[in-house]
């Protein structure tokens, strides 16, 4: 299990913030979310996707569906931040 926690569009498209997942990778991950919410499809493999995992933010080399996701873990989906 894994807490995930959605941000701007992305919590829009689900209509919650926060929950808990018991998936084991981060490719199980997005699958999930994308069978629940199709809406997500489109959104969470774009590579300006904001994807932090235990509060540190992914590189998207760092991010492949393999990743393993422990019950600790806290991960995050965000829209690209802009502005200055």
């Amino acid at each position: 299990m894994a807490t995930v926690k959605l941000f701007g569009v992305f919590r829009d498209l689900t209509g919650w913030s926060e929950s808990v997942i018991d998936v084991p990778t981060l490719g199980a991950l997005k699958a999930k979310l994308v069978a629940d919410h199709p809406g997500l499809a489109d959104r969470l493999d774009q590579p300006t996707t904001l994807v932090i995992k235990n509060a540190l933010l992914l590189h998207r080399s760092e991010r492949g569906d393999e990743l393993p996701l422990e019950a600790s873990d806290e991960i995050a989906f965000g829209p690209p931040v802009s502005g200055g």
